[in-house]
């Protein structure tokens, strides 16, 4: 009984202390220095311009960064229309980096994100020029990925986790009618300039009523811009589509086709001898 009367007054003043720090927190992030200074660390972060309603920081059990209504600004090369949006971002904050006065995000979660692809004239993607670009280091031969010496990347995300998002694709400005919806998985930086893709999607199309086109699973790893994104190694899975979806998916109609339709494919790029390769099996069911 003594010892917790002894200690009773610490730990109140200590619960006490970070209920205000919480709430002080929370405040501060609503004003708008504070907004501005978050804003500018997720545009150093993504390299590209950011907008955001509003933000909360969070203190306990670990410290952590909500932004709803967030929208990730095109490359003007690229178009008008925005890159990325999200309903909500949440990023993971390092103690090490709050206690030395400054941000450092870990992991960052996308709700329910857009993400827009887009293909230029000279046959490029906008992904390409929002990753890390890769190198070649001449010590000994072997591939490093990352900026060039004395170049600071304006990407500095490690992990990406995605949650029921969309993919859609655009060929200079015209919209494509295909897309992926229900994406999820993971995009994390493995080395500098080096990502792992772990996805999963079900395939989209405008004005075509899809009753069963399967689950699309992804795997693999991409390097950064210099080369195309190249070397990479990409596995895709597609089951349990139907060949009716899938005529619906590419041709837009239903040619009264039953069956089954499943993918297994592998493809490499870019690796030490230049030289692409893919393999694939292709898999259908009695056709009807």
């Amino acid at each position: 009984m003594k010892r917790l009367r002894k200690w009773w007054r610490p730990a109140l003043v200590l619960v006490a202390l970070v209920v205000a720090s919480q709430i002080g927190a929370s405040v501060l992030a609503r004003t708008h220095r504070v907004h501005r200074y978050l804003v500018e660390r997720l545009e150093r972060s993504f390299g590209r311009p950011v907008e955001v309603r509003h933000f909360n920081v969070l203190l306990l059990p670990s410290p952590r960064l909500d932004a709803d209504q967030v929208t990730i600004g095109e490359d003007s090369s690229f178009g008008n229309e925005y890159f990325l949006r999200a309903e909500r971002l949440s990023a993971g904050l390092r103690w090490s980096g709050l206690l030395l006065g400054h941000f450092e995000f870990g992991t960052l979660s996308l709700s329910r994100p857009s993400l827009i692809l887009v293909r230029n004239r000279e046959g490029r993607w906008n992904l390409e020029r929002w990753l890390p670009p890769a190198k070649s280091s001449a010590v000994n031969g072997s591939p490093v990925y990352g900026p060039q010496a004395g170049v600071t990347p304006a990407n500095r995300l490690h992990r990406i986790d995605i949650d029921d998002g969309r993919i859609n694709f655009k060929i200079l400005d015209e919209k494509l009618p295909f897309a992926f919806t229900g994406v999820s998985g993971a995009v994390e930086q493995l080395s500098s300039g080096r990502w792992q893709l772990r996805l999963e999607a079900q395939p989209w199309r405008s004005g075509a009523a899809l009753q069963s086109a399967g689950t699309v699973f992804v795997r693999g790893d991409v390097a950064g811009t210099s080369a195309r994104m190249q070397p990479a190694e990409i596995h895709v899975q597609w089951d349990q589509a139907s060949l009716a979806d899938l005529l619906r998916l590419f041709r837009g109609r239903d040619y009264g086709v039953r069956g089954l339709f499943a993918l297994d494919a592998t493809a490499k790029s870019g690796g030490a001898d230049s030289k692409g390769s893919a393999s694939s099996k292709l898999g259908i069911g009695p056709i009807r």
